[in-house]
Formats: structure tokens, sequence, C-alpha cells
């Protein structure tokens, strides 16, 4: 080969060569900017979950403030109940606790006992107890939720003509069938079909 053809040939190799260096490089460059971009995804995946974590923690902790505020909020009105009851007549507290139990339902809790609903109703069990031990109509506390229980039940009779015996017993507040039925055989002599048939003729 002449001198001019080995110089050209020279040249094509140089040219080749730096083709190839930058093509590699460019590659190069390429897997570091994708797995840069990977790392990227992943600390931003990592980011959002802590800030997820963290919201939850936030909310978490408003929602225990606010039940904190809430409880100390039932504790004040408790006390004041308390407060207001040792200084009402037997007659006064019967009929505050008759409007209590009309709006909250409390006796259809099957439940219920002297504890629970002196804390329910924000009395001492030593008031409760003494109000239905003196008084003339309910020899108990019991005596007082069965009535009221009672009540219901013929409600529930008269007015759900397709619920069973045991699904009005049940909603009334009473722990069973046999429950129900005896009480409504006890105050009005008929069981509870017949009371039912009786009201739909």
């Amino acid at each position: 080969m002449s001198g001019p053809q080995l110089l050209i040939a020279a040249i094509i190799i140089v040219l080749v060569i730096a083709f190839i260096i930058t093509v590699v490089l460019q590659n190069i460059t390429a897997k570091k900017i994708i797995s840069a971009n990977t790392k990227l995804v992943e600390n931003q995946n990592v980011l959002l979950e802590q800030n997820k974590v963290l919201t939850e923690k936030l909310n978490s902790r408003s929602q225990v403030k606010d039940e904190v505020t809430k409880l100390r909020e039932q504790a004040e009105q408790q006390r004041e109940h308390i407060r207001q009851s040792t200084h009402m007549t037997d007659e006064e507290l019967l009929a505050w606790i008759d409007g209590q139990m009309e709006q909250t339902r409390l006796y259809t809790d099957s439940s219920l006992t002297l504890k629970t609903t002196a804390q329910a109703l924000g009395l001492t069990q030593k008031r409760l107890a003494a109000l239905f031990r003196n008084h003339p109509k309910y020899s108990s506390l019991g005596d007082y939720l069965n009535e009221k229980r009672f009540l219901e039940g013929c409600r529930l009779l008269r007015e759900e003509p397709n619920w069973t015996i045991e699904a009005v017993g049940a909603k009334a507040g009473f722990g069973g069938r046999r429950t129900f039925q005896t009480e409504v055989k006890r105050r009005l002599g008929l069981t509870p079909q017949q009371y039912r048939q009786t009201n739909f003729k």
C-alpha cells in the first residue's frame, strides 16, 4: 500500500475506534442514568411509605386525642349526674331515668347489670339500687328493665307481624324466647303469639 492509502486506513481505524469508544461511553452513561433513576424511584417510594406511616401515626394520635376528650366529657357528665341525683327525689330521679331510657333505649341490652346501668346513666350503684329498693311499684332494677322490655316487645308484636317471637324478644332486650314468653304470660295471661293474634283481628 502506498503512503496515502496507509494514512487513509489509519484515519478510518482511528474513527472506528473513536466511534466504538463513544458508543461504549454512551451505554455506560445510559446505564448509570437508568440506575440513578431506579434509585430515585426507590427513594421516592420509601419516602411515600414513610409519609404514609407518619400520616397514619398523626391520624391515630388525633383520634386518640379526640377519644380522650370524649371520655373526659363523659366523665364530667357522669359527675354532674351524680351531683344532680343526690338532690333529686326518687320520683324526679325515676322520671329522669325514664327519659334517658327512651332516648338511648338502654333497656334493650340484655346484658345490663346494676353496675353497667349505673355507669351508663352516670349514677352510683348505691343510689340506683336504693331507688328501686324503696320504690312501691318496682322491686328491683331488673323488674323495672323487664317492664320496659315487655312494653317494647308488645309494640314490636303489633308493628312487626313478620318477625319471629325470638326476634321480637331479642330486639326488646330479653335474653331468650322463654324469658320473653314468661314475662308476657305473667303480665297479660297470654302467650306472645296469642297477644299478636288478638291485636290483628
